[in-house]
């Protein structure tokens, strides 16, 4: 018996070590709601579809951490994305959005290698007016003008949003992050992504990303954004602007789009947030090319983890209008005014 208890204490001993040590979390959310949309890209045709991802997307990972001693840790991140109306993954990558393993430390930052989200469009989401939700956001203004639509996503690119072959290095000095990304070319195409942002009552972002031609050091594509916030109360305002300038295989430029967001958010009680934006986006290369989309939403929460939500949008687009210069998922019917309606449910976990 005395041997059991003995066994018994140094088991619990070595678990209690491993569990101060190291830590692995799972995490995801699932959303997913109803839409209906009264134009789509094809002119006068309406649709209702069961809406993936009407505010975040439907996302499923594991992070972790492990205490090295000194204020160091290693920390890793696998991460992949599904669709919740049927339960299929997206694509034949399971990590999609995040494979990656590196080095923190408190006083002297993060160092990630691998499939990772780019520093500049973590900096770009801290300003624009809606805070890169899954829709009716500016992640469609990002990402459209990210590349892929001239010479398709060169290897490392993927929509401009996360980082293949990367090495990043973010760190907080005080209320100000910084944050830089190379992705390394292996014949597919560098990617260096810049991002730094400022917070307090006023935030303040700046970001920076460009791609190269695959096979070159040629660039192909390039985005910047600058954005400002102010937070009074239960009141927050933001504005963000990004160009995005796209060049093809020739390396003659075929876009330069130019995107406004203005957005408000108001806190009307500890568990419901209002808010409305409006983005403004035109290419300089076709005058017809424009689209001007206004979004009123609300999120109540049920819990820290349950969120019910409701947005309508208003997207005027010209006779050019194309996914440049859309806020919408796949964009809108051009030279018509499209209105879109969408009311779902997210779970965190």
């Amino acid at each position: 018996m005395k041997k059991h208890l003995i066994a018994l204490a140094a088991l619990a001993l070595v678990s209690g070590m491993a569990a101060a040590q190291s830590s692995v979390t799972v995490y995801g959310n699932v959303d997913l709601g109803l839409q209906m949309q009264s134009k789509t890209v094809v002119p006068g045709a309406s649709q209702t579809t069961m809406a993936n991802g009407g505010i975040s997307p439907s996302i499923w990972g594991f992070r972790g951490a492990e205490d090295l001693g000194g204020g160091l840790k290693a920390v890793f991140n696998l991460e992949g994305h599904f669709a919740a109306d049927t339960g299929a993954g997206t694509g034949t990558t399971m990590f999609r959005r995040q494979s990656n393993v590196g080095l923190s430390s408190a006083s002297m930052g993060t160092l990630t290698l691998g499939n990772q989200y780019g520093p500049a469009v973590l900096a770009f989401a801290a300003t624009d007016p809606r805070g890169l939700r899954e829709n009716l956001s500016g992640l469609y203004s990002w990402a459209y003008n990210s590349g892929a639509l001239t010479t398709g996503n060169n290897g490392n690119n993927d929509v401009g949003v996360f980082l293949q072959n990367a090495i990043t290095y973010s760190n907080k000095l005080g209320p100000v992050g910084i944050a830089a990304g190379y992705s390394v070319s292996e014949k597919k195409g560098s990617v260096y992504s810049l991002g730094a942002t400022y917070s307090g009552p006023v935030s303040l972002s700046a970001a920076y990303q460009s791609t190269n031609l695959p096979g070159t050091s040629k660039r192909m594509s390039q985005l910047y954004t600058l954005g400002a916030g102010y937070t009074m109360g239960d009141v927050t305002a933001k504005i963000n602007y990004l160009r995005g300038v796209n060049k093809n295989a020739a390396l003659v430029e075929t876009s330069n789009v130019g995107v406004m967001g203005l957005g408000l958010d108001w806190k009307t009680s500890s568990s419901n947030t209002a808010m409305v934006a409006f983005y403004s986006g035109k290419d300089k290369n076709n005058s017809t090319d424009k689209t001007s989309t206004l979004i009123l939403s609300d999120e109540y929460s049920l819990s820290k983890r349950t969120t019910l939500y409701g947005q309508i949008a208003f997207a005027d687009a010209k006779a050019g209008a194309t996914l440049l210069t859309t806020v919408v998922a796949g964009g809108t019917a051009a030279n018509a005014t499209t209105t879109l309606f969408n009311v779902g449910i997210r779970h965190s976990f």
